[in-house]
């Protein structure tokens, strides 16, 4: 009985080891290496300061990400940018309002109360409007920001998370 008794609980280590073997080899992947010089580069000319903020360059409609590098994991950095649906903050979201008169309007929130709804469009200008004024209000459960996938190489990828986990802030 004790033999046998050794026997499952050796059996079970070496599954237990395989096991550890085969999951540390299932999150090893062949994400290249970036570089944080020309991740900027990337982040410079590829429109990302239309809607994003580092330090005193770009728009407050998107995330500021001056200190993204301090709140962000690489991974989450990645999926953000091939995947940004899938993780939108709520002081993050984007509502839709539409008017009495038929006119859309899309931006990112800022307050809301029982009479108005702030928010800032993509001009960056912040507007007011009268609930008694809208005839749709609509928050949004997606983000406005696009998937780079399919656009950029895993190699342009890996050196946007580079340059971004560089950015810790002051």
């Amino acid at each position: 009985m004790m033999n046998l008794r050794r026997t499952v609980w050796g059996a079970a280590a070496i599954c237990a080891s395989i096991l550890a073997v085969a999951l540390a080899k299932a999150g090893q992947t062949d994400t290249p290496e970036g570089d944080a010089s020309r991740g900027k580069a990337l982040v410079e000319s590829s429109g990302c300061f239309d809607c994003h903020r580092i330090g005193d360059r770009g728009s407050r409609l998107g995330p500021n990400l001056s200190d993204i590098g301090s709140r962000r994991t690489p991974v989450r950095l990645q999926q953000a940018l091939v995947a940004p649906d899938e993780e939108v903050l709520p002081e993050n979201r984007f509502v839709r309002i539409v008017t009495k008169d038929g006119g859309t309007i899309t931006g990112k929130l800022l307050n809301q109360d029982a009479i108005s709804v702030q928010l800032i469009n993509p001009r960056e200008e912040l507007k007011t409007y009268l609930r008694a004024n809208l005839r749709e209000y609509t928050i949004l459960d997606k983000g406005l920001m696009p998937s780079v996938q399919g656009k950029l190489t895993d190699q342009q990828v890996a050196d946007i998370v580079t340059y971004l986990r560089s950015l810790k802030g002051t």
